[in-house]
């Protein structure tokens, strides 16, 4: 029966006077068809119409279910005895079309459309233009709709829809002008498509002059009209028209309420997103899954535990917590956003109905990245790929920040051969994280080829690309990015200034970082926004011009903070100006009465001028307040694992033979003309000798050592440092690289340095 189906099928096919050229999958129908109708639609791109059944892709009727070759044939054969049936069957293949996006199959029923001889039929061609709208194939629907006499404004919203979701704005409110000028008019769907529009591409002006013909035209009643123009508003962050547009509406449904609920979260003003939930849980409205999302989202932006708890409770009640991934994810979201990971990891146990999805678990890895907690994101992704989920972009994207901010080398390279494998280096957001890997891991090389090797570059490529030039001191390399990045139209952003104003930081380059700010401000109109005023105070500091640093922060038009005085007080200290130390501290300590770092920068700064006593009143303040200082840590990837040192260092089961080769080293570069510098140790009761010793065994010495006796001679020593290199350890870098003929790259929490046969890559600039 089926056999007899299909070649009766194929035979009516075969019979299209319509078809010819094309090809078809070599099973059951194999026919060539290429529509000559006067529809130079289909011709005028070589559109091939591959009319093959197949259980995967047929999808017809009113519901959603994607029907199989049988019920296709059933659903034929059954049509066939009137044309009337024939047109509704088509309609309802072709709609379905529209929906999941399926732009062969539907050219396959334009073919059938146009066979029955309903090519003119205004509702099969409404249906037929749908599919091409709705699928990104615009310009066909156009020309359907312009050849098509007689169409009703169902017609026109579906053009008006397809220009609209394609990013097509211009041309959507175009149409919808013309809709105005013909007798049928806009209906309410019109105007919401419109409305929606208006929002996406934030036009505002546009969007408050539709309003005004919603209100002219008497279409302010109508609910969905209403939630669009709500929806708009909340999208273009005018909070108080969506206000009085809530307290008017005639009838609020779950999306009005959802509206207004988003509305304030995107604003960031969570408590009253939270209020509007409160009232509509008290309303006639219960919430759906969007609304509990929205409102678990804004418990997690107010860094809310307790609230959270109670709406994770309520989704329990509702029976989501568990059986939605929607709302599921979004408690693993707010337990990550207050921290307690521990909470977000039994929110996935008790999604197991759902666990061979990875969106949850893409969520619960984000959150340990989020929180710091980089080791455990990895522990997560290997329990994922346990359980044979895949990874996708997300996972990708989420892991590599985990293995960059480690940082480990061997866990980004061994997620970049997965990514290799699973085809998804040529993803965008992929490969920019890549390159982000790359850079913190200390490889500008491998970031580098990564950037050349992507088919589109988006901005935040753009942005990664710079950063790695600008961390790593290449400033020139960083500007000349800057320049080409403008040249390919591709718009800066303010981290893009940021980046490229710390290249010019790093390097000296002062009166071009000045003009990179006015650049940002005046020509890109781009508001500064605090790093922004750092990175400028540090560019003036690091080249000694401690008084214009001053007046830039006193000029600025932001309340300045401890953060943009800190670059002052570091650069106060490097140029020996105690006096501008001095300000620059009592400013810091105004904003923040507990920063250790202040207490420490002066009393060094004391020490080296002789000044004992007020060294010393620094440091009882301290004790005084119960800080402390960071302690100096360095750390260096061996064999896969991660091994943290501090100075003198002890527990690793390894010092013996690192304090061997330490002291082999120093004995070597001192013949090499090193010498350590022993002012940096700022204590009063303390022979040269003892202040040698001290000086050194700083962590990355060791980190070094150690590097040198694990890795293999042909690899180059890679170490991360937590604070700022001292200028002995820079100094003694340039020496070991000269003895050992190795390349020792070092990153401290401001740069890369980069050693290379007695020579750094910050010029020694820094």
């Amino acid at each position: 029966m089926a056999l007899h189906c299909n070649l009766s099928l194929h035979s009516t096919l075969v019979s299209f006077s319509h078809f010819r050229g094309s090809h078809l999958p070599k099973q059951n129908n194999i026919v060539p068809t290429k529509c000559t109708l006067n529809a130079s639609i289909i011709c005028s791109k070589n559109h091939k119409f591959p009319v093959h059944f197949e259980e995967s892709e047929l999808g017809i009727g009113g519901t959603s279910d994607k029907l199989g070759e049988t019920e296709f044939v059933d659903m034929f054969t059954q049509s066939r005895s009137s044309i009337h049936g024939q047109c509704i069957s088509l309609i309802h293949a072709l709609n379905q079309c529209a929906n999941q996006g399926n732009l062969v199959l539907g050219q396959s029923y334009h073919a059938l459309v146009i066979k029955k001889g309903l090519a003119f039929d205004k509702f099969a061609a409404t249906a037929v233009a749908g599919v091409y709208a709705k699928c990104g194939e615009v310009e066909d629907a156009s020309k359907l709709f312009d050849q098509c006499p007689d169409m009703d404004i169902v017609s026109w919203n579906n053009l008006i829809l397809g220009y609209a979701i394609n990013g097509f704005f211009d041309r959507a409110l175009n149409l919808f002008v013309q809709v105005q000028n013909e007798e049928i008019g806009p209906n309410a769907y019109t105007f919401s498509i419109v409305i929606g529009a208006c929002a996406t591409s934030v036009a505002v002006n546009e969007g408050k002059q539709i309003h005004g013909l919603v209100v002219k035209m008497h279409y302010s009643s109508n609910t969905v009209v209403n939630n669009s123009l709500l929806t708009m508003y909340s999208k273009f962050g005018m909070m108080d028209e969506v206000e009085i547009l809530f307290k008017e509406h005639p009838s609020r449904n779950h999306i009005t309420w959802t509206a207004i609920i988003t509305g304030f979260y995107r604003q960031e003003c969570f408590e009253k997103a939270l209020w509007e939930f409160h009232c509509m849980r008290h309303s006639e409205v219960a919430p759906n899954e969007r609304t509990f999302a929205v409102a678990l989202a804004s418990s997690g932006g107010m860094r809310d535990s307790n609230f959270g708890t109670m709406l994770h409770a309520l989704t329990i009640k509702n029976g989501m917590a568990a059986r939605n991934v929607f709302v599921g994810t979004a408690i693993l979201d707010m337990y990550s956003a207050v921290g307690e990971m521990g909470s977000a990891e039994k929110q996935l146990d008790e999604m197991n109905g759902l666990s061979s999805i990875n969106v949850p678990w893409n969520a619960l890895i984000a959150g340990h990245v989020s929180n710091g907690e980089n080791e455990d994101a990895m522990e997560a992704l290997n329990r994922m790929l346990d359980t044979g989920i895949e990874c996708d972009e997300f996972t990708y994207s989420n892991i590599l920040k985990a293995a960059s901010s480690l940082p480990s080398l061997a866990a980004g390279e061994q997620i970049h051969s997965c990514i290799i494998k699973t085809k998804y280096e040529a993803n965008m957001h992929v490969a920019s994280s890549l390159v982000e890997m790359y850079t913190n891991c200390g490889i500008l090389a491998n970031a580098e080829r990564v950037f050349n090797q992507m088919r589109e570059q988006d901005v935040v490529s753009w942005n990664s690309m710079v950063k790695a030039y600008s961390q790593h001191g290449h400033p020139n390399k960083a500007i000349l990015l800057f320049h080409k990045m403008a040249e390919e139209g591709i718009r800066p952003t303010s981290a893009t200034f940021l980046s490229v104003i710390s290249a010019c930081s790093h390097s000296g380059l002062v009166e071009e970082g000045l003009e990179h700010f006015k650049t940002m401000l005046q020509y890109y109109e781009i508001t500064p926004e605090e790093a922004h005023y750092c990175c400028i105070v540090d560019l003036l500091g690091r080249a000694g011009r401690l008084e214009e640093a001053r007046d830039f922060i006193n000029n600025s038009p932001i309340e300045p903070s401890a953060s943009i005085w800190r670059p002052l007080l570091a650069a106060s200290r490097q140029h020996h100006n105690l006096q501008m130390a001095e300000f620059a501290a009592e400013q810091i300590l105004r904003e923040d009465f507990s920063d250790p770092t202040v207490h420490v920068t002066l009393s060094n700064m004391y020490a080296k001028e002789g000044r004992w006593s007020d060294a010393e009143k620094q440091r009882n303040l301290m004790k005084l307040k119960d800080v402390e200082k960071e302690p100096g840590s360095s750390w260096v990837e061996a064999n896969r694992r991660l091994y943290k040192f501090y100075s003198r260092e002890k527990k690793l089961s390894e010092m013996p033979e690192v304090y061997a080769k330490l002291e082999e080293l120093v004995k070597e570069i001192r013949t090499l003309g090193y010498v350590p510098d022993t002012k940096l140790v700022h204590t009063q009761r303390t022979d040269e000798a003892s202040k040698q010793q001290h000086i050194l065994l700083h962590s990355e010495k060791l980190a070094v050592c150690f590097g040198l006796i694990s890795l293999s001679p042909n690899k180059p020593i890679r170490v991360f440092k937590n604070i700022r290199v001292c200028s002995d350890c820079h100094s003694a870098m340039k020496y070991i690289s000269i003895a050992t003929s190795r390349e020792i790259v070092l990153r401290d929490n401001y740069r890369f340095h980069c050693f290379k046969q007695g020579c750094c890559s910050c010029g020694d600039y820094w």
